[in-house]
């Protein structure tokens, strides 16, 4: 019985007393943050590049209507630059 007491009594056992739960679940956190930052990075960076290739094929899809559309003879020509002007003043992300 003697060691275990011994063993108990002693500082460095336990990881001197405990303190180190508290840097265990410090490094835990930190991990987790890291990933969760990675992983934060990743969907911003290749979700932004889709909707943004997304959105330019959409919008040279409009103007390849509206010259398609003067072509044919449906709209005059002011129509056509002002309506190409209103689709390169518009906001990216806006679908209308």
């Amino acid at each position: 019985m003697s060691w275990t007491v011994s063993l108990i009594q002693s500082p460095e056992v336990w990881h001197r007393e405990g303190l180190f739960t508290g840097m265990h679940w410090a490094w835990w956190m930190l991990w987790i943050v890291t990933l969760l930052v990675v992983a934060w990075a990743f969907v911003r960076l290749f979700l932004d590049r889709r909707l943004s290739e997304r959105w330019k094929l959409e919008r040279q899809t409009a103007e390849d209507i509206l010259r398609e559309r003067f072509a044919r003879g449906e709209i005059e020509q002011e129509e056509l630059v002002d309506r190409l002007r209103a689709l390169q003043d518009q906001p990216l992300g806006t679908g209308t």
